[in-house]
């Protein structure tokens, strides 16, 4: 059974936030899969990649 994984990516507007949305993410299963973004320009200038482990057979994109 091959492993996909999913990926998303978790904006928020200030670092302090996105450390609570990425502990969040971690409790619902997601990894995370790079290093903060900072986008100054940005409305949710602090981003990150997250990645989620799920068996192929159960994912229907």
């Amino acid at each position: 059974m091959e492993m996909v994984p999913l990926k998303k990516i978790t904006k928020a507007r200030t670092s302090r936030e996105l450390e609570r949305m990425i502990e969040d993410e971690k409790e619902r299963g997601w990894n995370v899969a790079s290093k903060v973004n900072h986008f100054p320009y940005h409305s949710r200038p602090y981003q990150i990649l997250m990645t989620f482990e799920t068996d192929k057979e159960q994912v229907s994109l």
